[in-house]
């Protein structure tokens, strides 16, 4: 496996914007007054919206679950995939294939 340097982290990070890839996710996002996108968090069950996205800053971050970060972060825990796994996804590349090989 060839190892990530921060050039393709970055452009896996600013490949997809962070809103579409939680919609790709079946969740739908509504912007509050003046304020971040909001949704239902996938990682735990809830009635009311407690994941906030931020598209100006790549964000999310849910206040149930105490976790958040980054579009890497946001694949990684959505698919249950590593973090080399979750930037190849975000470049194009099939998942389970590895630059280099």
């Amino acid at each position: 496996m060839t190892p990530l340097t921060d050039a393709p982290v970055a452009e896996a990070r600013h490949a997809r914007p962070i809103e579409d890839v939680v919609t790709e996710a079946s969740m739908a996002l509504w912007r509050t007054a003046g304020g971040p996108l909001k949704g239902l968090c996938p990682f735990h069950d809830e009635q009311a919206p407690s994941l906030p996205v931020r598209p100006e800053r790549g964000l999310w971050y849910c206040f149930m679950c105490c976790d958040g970060g980054d579009v890497v972060k946001f694949v990684e825990r959505i698919r249950g995939v590593t973090f080399p796994e979750a930037v190849a996804i975000l470049a194009g590349q099939p998942e389970g294939s590895e630059e280099g090989q």
